[in-house]
């Protein structure tokens, strides 16, 4: 098996830079709150002290607030690729990330928000969004998603978590193709083995302590 060719270390408010990631960092640029009918955009975090010639992938994150499900609909989808046309300006590895959780009542939204936005993003930008775990499992939809890379986040995956660590390791062709190759997410915080990271072409790195 090979090894992995690219670690890639998430970044968010105040998060150091991890000298393994210097070349290549994911910087979340955008938070976009959907909460009933509003529409919460915080302004754009600090960015960490990056390196000369690093590539950096902006991320965009939208949370879904699951208190006061959101109203979803055009002037949402249009704040969202607004946002994520503004990070990809300011890309400098040729890709830009969407980290959105979309519920099973919200996934027709999830994938024509996608479809816009790829028709919209100028053609040589990569776009990538993340998944949570149990997607890879349901019944398969993700594979057809117009996104040039899918994030499957394996960790913090509550209940599932052991059922889906034993399917890493031991039955991984149960996973939905996307799932299986390309990129993966993983925790510094949670082990993974060695066998299953070189399955995975880049993989995306978080820190509950922010790389310090």
């Amino acid at each position: 098996m090979r090894a992995a060719s690219e670690r890639v270390a998430w970044l968010w408010d105040g998060a150091a830079v991890p000298s393994w990631s210097a070349a290549h960092v994911a910087v979340v640029v955008q938070h976009v709150l959907l909460r009933g009918p509003d529409i919460l955009v915080r302004p754009r975090p600090q960015a960490p002290p990056i390196g000369p010639g690093a590539k950096v992938t902006p991320v965009v994150h939208v949370e879904l607030s699951v208190m006061q499900p959101p109203v979803l609909g055009d002037r949402q989808r249009e704040v969202i690729i607004q946002a994520v046309r503004r990070a990809a300006d300011h890309s400098t590895s040729g890709w830009v990330q969407v980290d959105m959780e979309a519920r099973p009542s919200q996934r027709a939204f999830y994938v024509a928000l996608l479809r816009e936005l790829r028709a919209t993003l100028p053609a040589d930008m990569r776009l990538s969004v993340t998944a949570l775990a149990w997607w890879c499992r349901a019944p398969g939809w993700i594979d057809e998603l117009p996104v040039d890379e899918v994030v499957p986040m394996f960790f913090r995956m509550g209940r599932d978590a052991q059922a889906m660590r034993q399917v890493l390791v031991d039955e991984p062709e149960r996973l939905h193709r996307q799932c299986r190759q390309g990129a993966a997410g993983f925790s510094a915080q949670e082990p993974v083995d060695a066998p299953t990271l070189t399955r995975y072409a880049k993989t995306y790195w978080f820190d509950n302590r922010r790389w310090r």
